[in-house]
């Protein structure tokens, strides 16, 4: 027996429910246009009746896409209330109808649900069907701890659908792509290609965020290899802001565009300086730093929102302005915000750095006296904690304190004394 399916079908392109639903042949003049735009992620403008209960589905309206199939005896009917709501005797039609397909695809949805433990078989399977039947797989593969089998069953899924369903290959090669660091021979080209490969797979899908987070995926990965060579850097915060183009949004997704805000700030102050323009890169960072602080806050992502103030703050000492004093005085406050939430019993070295960097500022605006005495408990905590070095270098910087000050009172003492 074998089941009337229309294809390609736009299975794993959908969040789940809908991304199971299987559509059945149609002949409405309007299923060709329907399909093309599923078949890329987007919402058709005009749905043929016998899929009406897709575009319930997607658009959250279970209810009435039960009703649209409710009168429909088929087994392929039966197999998408399944997928809907669980619907034992849709589950039992499918897996009797002798349909191949339709068999692994009640499986694959078994096995989704929770329902069952066994995984679907790929074997016979070709096109979208087999890519998303090998995703399931690999995922199981992944949960079991075996990455090398993971990474295979996505490499087959990709050759199996990337000619029928894009969409479906370049989620399946993202999915690879985060694998590769883990691999033994993994390496940074590897990754970067396949990167490039999800994207070009997507294309211009209107799926939500899909195309922004593919290129997350890439600036990062060229964020970690980059080191400090000036090239990478470059191309990670232009893949940033390519992120900020396509779907990464303040509104629609707060943490991932705080997550490229931040860093967007790093990598442009990991950037060596090399003419004057690259000075205002600061400026920038800075700006990106603020960006991701719209989101972070300390009530709701304390370890994030502490990590981006302190990067926020050390570029603030050295933004090129014509009023350094207010950048300072920011910084200053800044260093203070992060004192406050720091746990100097938990993480005395954490606490001492942050004193050392604010009485940096400090001494930068000629505040010498505070900084003398936060220098001195930062030195206190780093001695005392085994960091001699940083010890050391906060000693140096209170001679020259003591030096400065030194200076200003014997040039006060000879205007005193020629006076007299």
């Amino acid at each position: 027996m074998s089941v009337s399916l229309s294809h390609p079908q736009p299975l794993g392109i959908f969040p789940y429910p809908a991304g199971l639903l299987l559509l059945p042949d149609c002949t409405e003049p309007a299923a060709d246009a329907a399909r093309a735009a599923l078949m890329r992620g987007a919402v058709p403008e005009v749905m043929p009746t016998a899929w009406q209960f897709v575009l319930d589905a997607l658009e959250g309206r279970t209810d009435a896409a039960l009703a649209a199939l409710r009168n429909d005896a088929s087994a392929l009917a039966g197999y998408n209330r399944f997928v809907l709501d669980g619907d034992e005797a849709g589950r039992q039609r499918a897996l009797n109808d002798g349909d191949a397909v339709l068999q692994t695809m009640t499986m694959m949805a078994m096995f989704v649900q929770g329902a069952s433990d066994v995984l679907p078989d790929a074997t016979g399977s070709e096109g979208e069907l087999r890519g998303n039947t090998l995703m399931a797989r690999a995922a199981a593969s992944l949960d079991a701890g075996n990455e090398a089998d993971a990474a295979a069953l996505l490499t087959e899924g990709i050759a199996a659908c990337q000619g029928s369903s894009p969409i479906l290959a370049a989620q399946l090669t993202s999915q690879l792509a985060q694998l590769q660091p883990n691999l033994a021979d993994a390496t940074v080209q590897r990754t970067v290609a396949l990167w490039r490969s999800a994207i070009a797979l997507a294309g211009d899908t209107p799926l939500p965020h899909l195309r922004g987070d593919l290129r997350i995926g890439l600036a990062i990965t060229l964020h970690e290899a980059s080191g400090d060579r000036r090239d990478m850097l470059v191309e990670a915060v232009k893949t940033y802001q390519d992120a900020l183009h396509h779907g990464i949004t303040l509104e629609d997704t707060p943490e991932t565009y705080a997550l490229a805000q931040n860093n967007i700030g790093l990598a442009y102050l990991s950037m060596p300086m090399t003419d004057a323009g690259d000075k205002l890169r600061h400026a920038v960072a800075v700006q990106s730093f603020r960006e991701a602080l719209k989101v972070y806050t300390p009530e709701t992502h304390l370890e994030a929102w502490a990590s981006t103030m302190l990067n926020m703050a050390n570029a603030l000492q050295y933004l090129p302005s014509a009023r350094p004093e207010e950048h300072l005085i920011q910084a200053v406050e800044t260093y203070e915000q992060l004192l406050e939430v720091r746990n100097k019993a938990m993480d005395p070295l954490g606490y001492a750095r942050l004193l050392a960097n604010q009485a940096n500022a400090l001494a930068h605006l000629g505040m010498f006296q505070p900084a003398t005495e936060k220098f001195t408990e930062a030195h206190k905590l780093l001695h005392w904690h085994g960091e001699a070095e940083l010890a050391a270098s906060i000693l140096e910087q209170l001679e020259r304190i003591n030096a400065q000050l030194s200076t200003v009172a014997t040039g006060s003492d000879a205007t005193t004394g020629g006076g007299a």
